[in-house]
């Protein structure tokens, strides 16, 4: 079987030299769905592999207003369903918010020129379109896309990758922060640990989503102003939160760039017991790894020299 779901109109300017939407980085505007039944098949798929491989990229389907940021692309998730010697491929756009709206007007303002958008706009600058671009896990049964800068969770079939929007259980509860890219999902437990961020107070918040897709957990992390944080690492009874000297201009000022502010002292990462309270402990950038002993928690980070 190859099946064409749909094509998307596009205004994209096909005599582009934009690196970030030529060659292999050339958006794909068709969703399709194609099954080993009828296509040829290199070798042998093993008859025990069952499951479902899923990335998410940024497939852009306009033209922006301004600047182009590979970042502003509209996510597009591939998957391949192993089952029984068999394999299903599908694609398919998520259908934010962002996306629908930029459908109706085709044309969009992009990351770095927020101040042209003359919608609402979603991500923890309150002005970009929430694209759900970045990440993409499952948990409950469910793909959840998010984008880095905030999204509502998104959420899709792993199997069928029908879209099914926003979380009806607990999207509403975690309001207009949403969801950060690079949440983790417990395969022992099936909890879901995620934060946001913000501009405004409490500038970062934390929750815990049950393998059932209850939210039992969600809390303010309280900081002394806005900050860029990327990711968090978990262990198996904490959760390693971080707040960087990092922070961005004014809401709606392109081009929104980051900056670092030496007079506010790097924070160092906070220790979260899964459902109770917090403490401050290490610095650093990105998790690579984390792990726990009976005497500690250790977070292996990844730092970035800046000059000054």
């Amino acid at each position: 079987m190859l099946d064409i779901k749909r094509t998307v109109v596009h205004t994209l300017n096909e005599e582009t030299n934009n690196p970030f939407v030529t060659g292999a980085f050339r958006p794909n505007f068709t969703e399709y769905t194609a099954d080993t039944d009828t296509l040829k098949v290199t070798g042998e798929i093993p008859k025990d592999l069952n499951g479902v491989y899923v990335r998410n990229t940024h497939n852009p389907v306009h033209d922006s207003i301004g600047h182009y940021h590979p970042f502003d692309g509209d996510a597009m998730l591939h998957a391949l369903h192993f089952e029984d010697g068999k394999a299903t491929y599908s694609n398919r756009f998520v259908e934010t918010t962002g996306f629908l709206a930029e459908q109706a007007a085709g044309r969009w303002p992009g990351l770095l020129n927020p101040d042209e958008g003359a919608r609402r706009g979603w991500g923890a600058i309150g002005a970009m379109k929430d694209n759900a671009g970045t990440d993409v896990h499952c948990h409950a049964g469910m793909l959840i896309a998010v984008m880095s800068q905030r999204s509502e969770p998104w959420r899709l079939d792993p199997v069928t990758m029908e879209n099914f929007g926003p979380d009806a259980e607990w999207a509403f509860k975690v309001g207009p922060a949403g969801v950060t890219a690079h949440y983790k999902v417990d395969t022992h437990t099936g909890e879901m640990m995620f934060f946001n961020f913000s501009e405004t107070y409490p500038y970062m918040s934390y929750g815990v989503v049950d393998r059932d897709n209850k939210l039992q957990h969600y809390v303010p992390i309280e900081l002394d102003g806005p900050r860029w944080p990327h990711d968090l690492g978990v262990t198996q009874n904490y959760s390693i939160l971080h707040a960087d000297q990092f922070t961005a201009a004014d809401a709606r000022h392109a081009p929104r760039p980051l900056r670092r502010i030496p007079e506010i002292r790097r924070r160092p990462h906070q220790t979260t017991c899964r459902h109770g309270s917090a403490t401050w402990f290490c610095e650093g950038t990105m998790p690579p790894n984390s792990c726990e002993t009976a005497s500690q928690t250790a977070y292996r980070a990844r730092s970035t020299r800046h000059p000054g």
